[in-house]
C-alpha cells in the first residue's frame, strides 16, 4: 500500500510535469482538487483518497428472499423449433 508521503510526491511529479507541458501551474485544475485542504502535511495526497473514496459506489446489502420467492418453481421455457 502507498502511503501519504508517497502519493504526494507521485502527485507532485504529475503536477511538475503537467505545469511544464501546459505552461502554467496546474495546482488546483484536477477533479481531486475540490476536496483540498491546504492545511494537511500531504494535501493533494489527501484530497486525491477523499476524491478517490467518495467516487466509490456504496456496496448494496445483499437482497433477503422471501419465503414466498423461495418455494416459487421457476418458469418453464418454451421450446419453439425454427425452420
Amino acid at each position: 500500500m502507498t502511503t501519504r508521503a508517497e502519493k504526494q510526491h507521485e502527485l507532485d511529479i504529475m503536477k511538475w510535469n503537467d505545469s511544464v507541458e501546459r505552461g502554467h501551474d496546474s495546482c488546483g485544475s484536477y477533479d481531486f482538487c475540490a476536496d483540498c485542504d491546504k492545511s494537511e502535511t500531504y494535501p493533494c495526497a489527501y484530497a486525491f483518497e477523499k476524491h478517490s473514496a467518495a467516487k466509490k459506489p456504496a456496496a448494496k446489502p445483499a437482497a433477503k428472499k422471501t419465503e414466498a420467492a423461495a418455494k416459487k418453481p421457476a418458469a418453464k421455457k418454451s421450446a419453439k423449433k425454427s425452420k
